[in-house]
């Protein structure tokens, strides 16, 4: 029987905008595992759809860092190694952790507080909700933190060398992370909201090393999370 996609609730949902939602949804999930080739021609027959929408989505997923097109494979679901994760944290604890410092020393410019205060809470929220608009809601918190820092050469660098699809993919597979990282991440904001940069920075950077080791323990000791993440 055909999957036919369907719109995102409260979306217009053109095909093509659906089929790249249910693509991602799919390889986030571990429905396509790492290095599973994504055919065009299965996945139509899988959606129900024409050639155009997929060839699109492996373009805006590619675009994304879900997908990578391998000559002689084509597209196929990217495959992260144990050292991309290692080295994803070693870097997000130094870009993070500089971020968080400057954003204490910034804190009382304009409404910076009101905001970051507003967000945590919605944090606060969505962690006991745990509802999928949670992953957004941290990666706007996570913003929030490097535009108060007001350094833009160092969020360019964030947005250049951290990846987002490790990023999701970790969350998804992770959900018992989430209490503990937003009672470590309400600390950072604490910090930073009385301005002392750095116990924020401190805090931040136990906060990655944190999920860093509940990485590293779920991996040694759970062999399906292991092939959800790495594939194999």
């Amino acid at each position: 029987m055909e999957q036919k996609v369907i719109p995102l609730p409260g979306q217009a949902g053109t095909v093509v905008e659906t089929t790249i939602q249910a693509m991602r949804d799919a390889i986030l999930d571990g429905t396509f595992l790492p290095g599973q080739r994504l055919v065009v021609a299965d996945l139509q027959q899988r959606y129900g759809i024409s050639a155009g929408p997929v060839r699109e989505a492996i373009r805006r997923l590619t675009g994304e860092g879900l997908v990578d097109v391998l000559p002689h494979r084509g597209a196929v679901v990217r495959r992260f190694s144990e050292r991309d994760v290692r080295e994803y944290f070693e870097v997000r604890e130094g870009l993070d952790g500089v971020a968080a410092r400057l954003a204490a020393g910034n804190i009382h410019r304009g409404d910076y507080r009101d905001r970051l205060a507003a967000l945590i809470e919605e944090f606060r929220i969505a962690a006991g909700a745990g509802g999928p608009e949670l992953l957004a809601i941290r990666g706007a918190l996570r913003d929030l933190i490097f535009e108060i820092a007001g350094n833009m050469r160092l969020a360019e660098i964030a947005s250049r060398l951290v990846y987002p699809a490790l990023s999701e993919r970790l969350h998804k597979l992770l959900p018992k992370r989430t209490a503990s990282s937003f009672s470590e991440y309400e600390k950072v904001v604490k910090a930073i909201m009385e301005g002392d940069g750095l116990e924020a920075e401190r805090l931040m950077r136990l906060h990655l090393r944190h999920s860093a080791s509940a990485i590293r323990d779920t991996m040694e000791a759970d062999p399906d999370f292991h092939r959800a993440l790495f594939g194999g």
